[in-house]
């Protein structure tokens, strides 16, 4: 085994990344060469490199021959069911390739600061959903899936999903650092926390352990893909391996590269520069509320590195594995070259029939989609944005070919690349997009994805409109997550609607941004049928009315992520009346901070399974005891937020 030399780890590590650990394993056998952590490795949850290892474990019961790949989850799963008869079409293999077509995310209570409460919400939440498409269709990201294989391995092999890992997949590899929240609770090894302003906080668990709860150091997780290299069979059959880096829709010269890209658990198992220098790799990025992920693998050179990170995110992991891994190729005498080789020829006018596709649009983004404008002139193609605070105008070129490219003001085209066309399928119109990103001091990322959708109108009666048109800018709050969720950082949202855009609206909540169609006077849901994973965590809502605890009923928006959300204009006011606070089980007690209590502090007796947050008039976390130092002090701004949360028969008393 070659490890990765301390000098380019620590030039790697030096490009802003708040912490982070990182491992190579080069021609290791699994069990045969394990690297070992060293003395200053830590324990970072993987996140959604955690599919790769559900996946494995799946694979692992179809070598037994106790699981088929394309039988359906319900023979595995007899309590599944979700409110669309298509359901039993899904297959185990479909939930592996992200083809299930199941909306994406069942996300309540599922981010815990120091907290392990293994409560899972999936099969009701999804006994109350519909598929977004048929099953098979296309591939979407889908976190929910994964989920589903942790219950198929502990339904059919009888054992607890953690303790499976732990004895068939990461013993096997030497990873002696590998569990899941149940087992590295509180663990000395585990990397420390920050949030906004590197302020120090309560390590964050993910409790979707299939789909993204995996914890392990660095040197672990590459051990774990050292078992995908070509001819080693410590985990898998070499039968198993193939299907899993085999891309979901490979169809050799006419595969569409604009659908995704992953085979079975993992993200890619395709990669153009990797291709053009002979290398296969497959790679698989995580990323949870504040760690983050990506290990990437080289088959038939026998790579496996993972950049494990706290802060950052996926995308930056990946860029730093890939600088590993050319590091070590290109000692085998193997050159990558990220930069692509552009020449453009612009064309005299914009192509005719393109004139036809002006309209309005849904644009994919690495925050979500957003709703769009495209208009034409003589010369250019101009994309307005509507991000409902962040507008923006982007124009773009066309080519002889009749595709079009991003440029600046001066009509040069920009540094980082975005190409796209429009394309027609199935009755609507997509725009197939390449885009590359420079990020400094780590290199370039590039993908081929189809990320944006014409809208159809949408009329709907006038007592629809009216509805949604009522609570549109009504800021809201989350109300119904455990009292530990990480979610309550960011908890703020909000529904928009554009009178230009009429039938649709704009959902901006718990860190999703996704646009919605009116159905009738309480239900939005998502329409969107973009075949890619633009089109993941769709989102339906609704307007619903709610008894509180203490009696009270309120209107809430119902998510079929899991949460509710309350309006804010409806909170209570927080001031010197307000002694003690009674607490309840999934139920936030939220308050608007009032004006004679505004500029000063306040002190708190909290019991030990509960939380305060408080909001400056911004959203911003001003106080919360997960802060690791705070010193009870409760400050109050003006205008602010402040929230209590915690369990049943408890309560808070204010000083």
């Amino acid at each position: 085994m070659k490890r990765i030399t301390k000098s380019i780890l620590a030039s790697l590590l030096a490009v802003g990344m708040m912490g982070g650990s990182l491992a190579a394993d080069s021609a290791g056998r699994g069990d045969a060469s394990p690297s070992q952590p060293s003395e200053d490795e830590r324990i970072y949850c993987v996140g959604s490199v955690s599919k790769v290892y559900v996946t494995a474990a799946v694979m692992q019961l179809v070598d037994q021959g106790l699981v088929e790949l394309d039988e359906p989850i319900t023979t595995y799963i007899p309590d599944f069911t979700m409110a669309d008869d298509r359901y039993t079409d899904i297959t185990v293999r479909m939930l592996m390739d992200h083809t299930s077509g199941i909306m994406g995310s069942t996300m309540r209570s599922v981010f815990l600061y120091d907290d392990n409460y293994d409560d899972q919400f999936l099969l009701e939440n999804l006994a109350a959903q519909r598929l977004i498409h048929e099953p098979g269709e296309y591939a979407a990201y889908c976190n929910d899936g994964f989920d589903l294989l942790e219950i198929i391995v502990e339904n059919v092999t009888g054992m607890d999903y953690t303790e499976y890992v732990v004895e068939n997949i990461a013993a096997p590899v030497g990873a002696t650092h590998t569990g899941s929240p149940l087992t590295l609770f509180s663990n000395e090894l585990n990397a420390p926390i920050t949030f906004t302003g590197n302020v120090p906080y309560d390590y964050d668990y993910c409790m979707d352990i299939g789909s993204g709860g995996i914890m392990a150091t660095a040197s672990d997780v590459a051990n774990f893909g050292s078992a995908f290299f070509t001819g080693n069979d410590v985990l898998l059959s070499s039968e198993s391996q193939e299907a899993m880096a085999t891309r979901w829709n490979d169809e050799g010269e006419s595969t569409d590269i604009y659908e995704d890209a992953n085979g079975l658990g993992w993200d890619y198992v395709e990669s153009l520069a990797y291709e053009q220098a002979g290398v296969t790799v497959l790679g698989k990025g995580g990323d949870v509320m504040n760690q983050h992920a990506h290990l990437l693998v080289a088959p038939d050179q026998e790579v496996s590195v993972a950049v494990l990170s706290s802060g950052g995110n996926s995308t930056y992991d990946e860029l730093v594995a890939q600088a590993l891994l050319d590091v070590v190729l290109e000692e085998q005498g193997i050159t990558i070259d990220h930069e692509a080789d552009r020449t453009y020829e612009f064309a005299d006018e914009i192509p005719e029939e393109y004139l036809g596709y002006e309209g309005f649009y849904v644009f994919g983004s690495y925050y979500g989609p957003s709703y769009a404008y495209i208009s034409f002139d003589d010369q250019m193609m101009h994309v307005q944005h509507f991000d409902f605070g962040a507008e923006r105008t982007d124009d773009y070129r066309f080519l002889t070919d009749g595709s079009f490219i991003s440029v600046d003001e001066s009509g040069v085209p920009s540094v980082d690349y975005y190409a796209g066309r429009f394309e027609e399928r199935d009755g609507h119109v997509y725009i197939a997009v390449e885009s590359s990103t420079q990020v400094t001091g780590l290199g370039t990322s590039t993908y081929y994805q189809y990320s944006a959708e014409r809208i159809d109108p949408n009329p709907v009666s006038e007592e629809a409109s009216a509805s949604w048109q009522g609570i549109c800018g009504r800021e809201m709050v989350i109300c119904n997550e455990r009292y530990s969720s990480a979610y309550y950082d960011n908890p703020f949202g909000c529904v928009y609607m554009m009178d230009e855009l009429p039938g649709y609206v704009y959902l901006l909540a718990v860190g999703y941004s996704r646009p919605l169609q009116i159905v009738d006077e309480t239900e939005a849901s998502a329409f969107t049928t973009i075949p890619s994973s633009v089109n993941r965590d769709l989102v339906d809502a609704e307007l619903i009315s709610q008894d509180l605890s203490d009696g009270t009923s309120v209107t809430m928006l119902a998510l079929t992520l899991g949460m509710n959300c309350r309006f804010v204009d409806e909170l209570p006011v927080f001031d010197n009346s307000v002694t003690e606070i009674a607490l309840h089980d999934d139920e936030a007690q939220w308050f608007v901070i009032g004006d004679d209590m505004a500029g000063t502090t306040i002190t708190a007796d909290c019991p030990e399974d509960s939380v305060i947050y408080v909001y400056n008039k911004y959203h911003e976390v001003v106080y919360s005891t997960h802060m690791i130092n705070a010193n009870g002090i409760i400050p109050l701004p003006s205008e602010g937020y402040i929230m209590f949360a915690g369990l049943d028969g408890d309560s808070i008393v204010i000083n």
